[in-house]
């Protein structure tokens, strides 16, 4: 592969040929929107083998449909390659510009490695051409599972979608004729959801320049994400957590208070942002701010990341509204009141006037009521829930709330490892008891060889008669491992009060 792919670096009619489209430096880039809303690989430039799962999920209120969608979406990998890193990632948006250039004429893209290395403004090296092919090995057997989260352009509407990215790839070998493509080109094929939505013109701009200029991974991922919100809005907020792990796909980092209790921790993800931010801010893409401008606390307590576009004027017009995007941009309990009618003020009013847990208990109250169904299920679900909320309605017969099934299943869970800890240690203790007999009897069994090999023969006879006088069922049966026990027994008593007369 590397003499072919070092062979197709020096084809450079073939580029022209190929890309007529092609300039010295890429900079006027395109990114499809889905892409751009959640991540799709792994933050880094390795990916752990032990984990072939990512989960992003989030919450907002759509308003074509008029009401709230939970979006979730799920990446599989496959055992031998696993997931997507960053560099991966970028693989992926430089095969989408060669697809551009290329008009999207075609799902099936003509390329060469040397052509994604200019568009990517990666060095041209065995290493990197390597990477390209890795990374092309992921995709095809990456699967991604689309619930509510893959806008479909055509019809407009948040679908349920699972495909691969790429369906088809061959890779250019010297000597190899091939019917897709040109002689020094490899050759993949993209889904037909993903190509269609290219076709249709789910695409924004975007700066390759700047996202070159990028040194991290955090930082690009950022750069795509908030380059596609900030089409209608300048300024942004978003609630931390939802922002840092299901938009830019940093692992929850997860602490434990000396009570017990489990937490985001806030403190770590800040960390994490905060130098690919930096990379931001000089790249002129975000104006800067202070730490303490950056991260807020709302009203009621959730942690907030404040964004506000770079522009090349001294009137920053402060004037403009903040955009705070749906539910996922003011927490999970605020979202959940909009989600059952609940106006957006009212919403507000509620979370910042009384605590969570006396929302939550309400919010699933009315929940199991609906899922019960019957006369018992309110008509008014918005009206109930204010009303709920604001007196304390207590709780249905048979209803459980959230807090109650984690604990009791934290309870199971608990009493399942204690039960798994007890029944190991007991292992442990069989298994070194174990141990130490085998131990002692090959010490024996080693005193007793030592022994015999020390007597004569007449004195063996008779240490094996004496030994066996008081057994008339061991006598004669030359060999067994029972006459063999009883003579080694014999021994070891005889050792033993040698030593006795000793001492």
């Amino acid at each position: 592969m590397e003499d072919d792919l070092t062979r197709s670096e020096s084809k450079v009619p073939l580029q022209a040929e190929l890309f007529p489209d092609m300039v010295t430096e890429y900079n006027d880039g395109r990114d499809e929107l889905n892409l751009a809303e959640f991540p799709i690989s792994a933050i880094g430039s390795r990916s752990d083998p032990n984990i072939k799962t990512l989960r992003f999920e989030d919450r907002f209120f759509d308003k074509s449909a008029g009401a709230m969608v939970d979006r979730k979406l799920i990446v599989t990998a496959s055992d031998e390659y696993g997931l997507p890193t960053t560099a991966d990632d970028e693989v992926l948006l430089g095969l989408l510009q060669i697809s551009r250039l290329q008009k999207f004429e075609s799902p099936t893209v003509a390329f060469t490695p040397y052509q994604l290395l200019r568009i990517l403004g990666w060095s041209v090296s065995t290493y990197n051409y390597r990477r390209i092919r890795e990374a092309i090995n992921r995709w095809v057997g990456v699967t991604l599972y689309y619930d509510n989260a893959w806008r479909d352009k055509k019809t407009g509407q948040w679908v349920e979608a699972k495909f691969h990215f790429i369906e088809f790839v061959e890779f250019y070998k010297q000597g190899n004729e091939s019917v897709f493509a040109p002689d020094g080109a490899s050759v993949i094929k993209w889904n037909d959801l993903i190509f269609r939505n290219f076709c249709e013109g789910n695409l924004k701009t975007l700066d390759f320049h700047l996202y070159r200029a990028l040194e991290s991974g955090i930082a690009k991922r950022l750069f795509r994400f908030l380059d596609k919100r900030f089409y209608h809005r300048k300024r942004l907020v978003f609630a931390l957590e939802v922002f840092a792990c299901d938009k830019i796909g940093l692992t929850r980092p997860i602490k434990v208070s000396t009570s017990g209790k489990t937490t985001v921790d806030v403190a770590q993800i800040k960390r994490r942002l905060l130098p690919a931010i930096k990379e931001l801010e000089e790249q002129k893409f975000i104006f800067a701010k202070d730490p303490e401008d950056r991260f807020t606390k709302d009203p009621a307590g959730v942690w907030q990341v404040h964004f506000e576009r770079y522009i090349e004027s001294d009137e920053r017009q402060p004037q403009q509204p903040v955009l705070e995007i749906a539910v996922e941009d003011v927490g999970l309990l605020e979202g959940r009141l909009i989600g059952h009618g609940v106006t957006n003020a009212q919403a507000r009013r509620l979370v910042s006037e009384y605590d969570d847990e006396r929302i939550e208990q309400q919010l699933d109250a009315l929940e199991f009521l609906l899922a019960k169904g019957g006369e018992g299920a309110p008509q008014n679900r918005a009206g109930w829930l204010v009303k709920g909320i604001t007196e304390n309605y207590g709780p249905p017969r048979g209803f459980k709330s959230r807090a109650q099934i984690a604990h009791e299943a934290q309870e199971k869970a608990e009493r399942a490892k204690a039960k798994e800890e007890a029944r190991r240690k007991k292992q442990e203790q069989e298994e070194a008891k174990k141990a130490s007999e085998a131990e002692r009897y090959a010490a024996d069994e080693k005193k007793v060889e030592t022994y015999l090999a020390s007597l004569t023969d007449k004195e063996r006879e008779k240490l094996e008669a004496d030994a066996l006088k008081d057994s008339p069922l061991a006598m004669g049966r030359t060999g067994s491992p029972f006459r063999r026990a009883l003579i080694h027994s014999h021994i070891l008593e005889l050792l033993s009060k040698l030593t006795d007369s000793t001492d």
